[in-house]
């Protein structure tokens, strides 16, 4: 077993100071109007501290979506329920909705915007845990397409994607959960 240090709390401490900062700072002001100095100063932190965690602004927005990754692999991948692909593809993106709620909602709206590079991204886990079920149900005949495994996990994080946005346009105002799942099932009718 490994003993956790008072130094290895205070450095996990740090972390969780500078990332939940920069978290509340990007709520309110947008990534991209936040600075490494101001998210120091606002956590009571030396800026050097926030190199010993990141090595720019940029990893915070990389962490955002490395914890989303790894959610989605070693939580969703093992929860996705259903007869064939269809369903599954529909739970999967029933998680992803319930996912993006969970999140503020204001650090959500700045997260989905176009200045965004992690959404283009490739070999993500979470495009990975869907692509297996794509492939599956490809394999076994549940779905029918001229198109690639990625190809099709593209075409539908491009639909989900927007229909985030589309919930943070009108904010939040109606059941993303149940949106993007009636939303999935007629997508899938392409298939």
């Amino acid at each position: 077993m490994v003993k956790v240090t008072n130094r290895k709390l205070q450095a996990q401490a740090t972390y969780e100071k500078i990332y939940n900062t920069a978290m509340s700072l990007v709520e309110k002001k947008g990534f991209n109007n936040i600075t490494v100095k101001e998210i120091c100063e606002k956590a009571g932190v030396a800026v050097g501290s926030f190199y010993n965690y990141f090595n720019s602004k940029d990893d915070i927005l990389y962490e955002i979506f490395n914890k989303a990754d790894n959610f989605f692999l070693h939580t969703v991948a093992n929860r996705i329920e259903g007869e064939n692909a269809k369903e599954k593809i529909i739970n999967f993106f029933i998680h992803y909705a319930e996912y993006c709620k969970r999140d503020k909602f204001d650090q959500l709206k700045q997260i989905y915007n176009t200045s965004n590079p992690m959404f283009i991204k490739k070999g993500r886990y979470m495009q990975e845990v869907l692509k297996k079920v794509v492939e599956e149900g490809i394999e076994r005949g549940e779905i029918c397409t001229d198109m690639s495994p990625d190809e099709v996990v593209r075409f539908l994080f491009i639909a989900l994607r927007g229909v985030i946005f589309d919930w943070c346009l009108h904010d939040g105002g109606y059941d993303l959960t149940q949106f993007a799942k009636d939303y999935t099932e007629r997508l899938l009718k392409c298939f």
